[in-house]
């Protein structure tokens, strides 16, 4: 008979395998019935979409090993916990952008290029997108005639393509190169919400497991890799905010603002995303009271004036919403039943987490309550504001599928949780949680051939 954690653990463990499980078993019946949903590789988007599975091998894999290898060597020999902080920082963000840089190469340059250039994603608007004031006054208006990537989402990511293809850097490549940059960037925003809330040993546990967690098949391969990015960076920013004074925390606390303003209006999903910068907030006013406002008050006007200013401009967040929304239901979604994408939406978060993220949330779920030393409290905010965003967004049926790349917001957040000391204490219990995502990550890669 298993004792209560025991037997929660058995039930979690079987709901999940039976949710992917489901999910590719449904998923595979719905594409062959209906080719429009473009599955492909049912929960996940392929490429080709009646098929998106295409065991392969390249060199490419055998660098990625590599990194998480010495990422493992590195926690197993102690170094790890010995390091500078910004030593680990460094490591980190290094890894972090080689993983999955390696990781798009399986598919040759095409793998990393196909994200940037394909007809379907920004770029490819530039020739027809009038300057930019123009642009964004009548961006609601000519929304049709734009690829379906600019018709899900505001305008401000084809302004930022706008201004560097302006500034002489032409092509894909610097669109690439966003990518990179944010992929490398993000952990370190997380890293630094986390120190700033809790402790430097639970940012170094989780460290490594934010490089070579399966999302990152898709963060250098799309858009939203900045959009993360500048996600994680608005939590960062709030929480040394919500814990700074005076002049210092206005300073933080505009500049979450106007990263959480900046994500806005490049994608609607950061009206979702913004409850993750809502659950800390809130804990913060509770327990500091009256403290914490100018900080908040710094936070909604720096968003406010980046709203107005878009609004003058011509274009009130609004109305791109709801004609985005409108576009979205004429296009594929009106093909795919929510039925069975409340169940496959889980099973892709589940799959981009990887098993030692989805044990984090147990551990998380069980043991949220106990002492400082086994959990340190001031975490919990970050993991249920990641929680409390996905769960909405899934909720608003906004999101039918494709959430391996929509989702890359809560993700991260969520790998908070695989700071728990059991999962890392001995160290060598640390290297096989590094391990164990990085096998995922790679073997998940080698099988599937994303459409990202």
């Amino acid at each position: 008979m298993f004792r209560r954690p025991a037997l929660f653990s058995v039930v979690s463990w079987s709901l999940a395998v039976a949710l992917i499980a489901v999910s590719v078993v449904l998923g595979r019946q719905l594409q062959s019935e209906s080719p429009e949903v473009f599955l492909g590789a049912a929960p996940l988007v392929g490429q080709d979409p009646r098929d998106g599975w295409d065991w392969r091998f390249g060199w490419s894999l055998v660098g990625a090993g590599t990194v998480a290898a010495g990422l493992v060597w590195c926690v197993w020999s102690g170094r790890w916990s010995t390091w500078s902080t910004r030593a680990v920082n460094l490591v980190t963000a290094l890894a972090a952008g080689a993983f999955a840089v390696l990781l798009a190469l399986i598919d040759g340059r095409m793998g990393i290029l196909r994200g940037a250039d394909h007809k379907t994603e920004y770029l490819a608007n530039l020739d027809i997108a009038p300057p930019a004031s123009a642009f964004i006054r009548n961006f609601v208006v000519d929304i049709h005639q734009y690829s379906v990537h600019v018709r899900g989402h505001p305008p401000g990511f084809v302004l930022l393509l706008k201004f560097i293809d302006t500034a002489g850097l032409t092509g894909a490549w610097p669109v690439v190169a966003l990518s990179v940059i944010a992929t490398m960037t993000m952990p370190l925003a997380v890293l630094c919400a986390v120190r700033t809330v809790a402790d430097d040993d639970w940012a170094r546990r989780i460290a490594p497991l934010l490089a070579v967690s399966p999302y990152a098949l898709w963060m250098v391969t799309s858009a939203d890799a900045v959009y993360t990015a500048l996600g994680a960076w608005s939590v960062a920013t709030c929480v040394l905010a919500l814990r700074a004074q005076g002049r210092r925390a206005i300073g933080w606390g505009g500049l979450s603002g106007l990263l959480l303003a900046t994500l806005l209006f490049m994608t609607y999903g950061g009206a979702t995303f913004s409850l993750a910068l809502l659950v800390p907030a809130a804990v913060a006013l509770r327990l500091r009271g009256t403290s914490v406002i100018p900080a908040l008050g710094a936070t909604v006007v720096a968003v406010l004036v980046v709203t107005v200013g878009f609004a003058v401009l011509g274009f009130w967040w609004l109305d791109g919403a709801r004609e985005t929304q409108r576009q979205y239901w004429a296009g594929t979604a009106q093909f795919r039943p929510f039925g069975y994408f409340m169940i496959a939406n889980l099973a892709i978060a589940l799959i981009a987490i990887g098993p030692i993220g989805f044990a984090g949330l147990l551990h998380f779920a069980k043991r949220w309550r106990q002492p400082p030393d086994v959990w340190p409290p001031a975490v919990w905010p970050l993991v249920v504001g990641g929680l409390v965003a996905l769960a909405i967004s899934h909720a608003s049926q906004y999101t039918r599928g494709e959430v391996e790349r929509i989702w890359l917001l809560f993700y991260p957040w969520l790998l908070v949780a695989a700071g728990a000391p059991i999962f890392h204490v001995p160290a060598r219990r640390a290297a096989a949680a590094v391990a164990v995502q990085a096998g995922c990550s790679i073997a998940l890669q080698a099988a599937l051939v994303s459409k990202w």
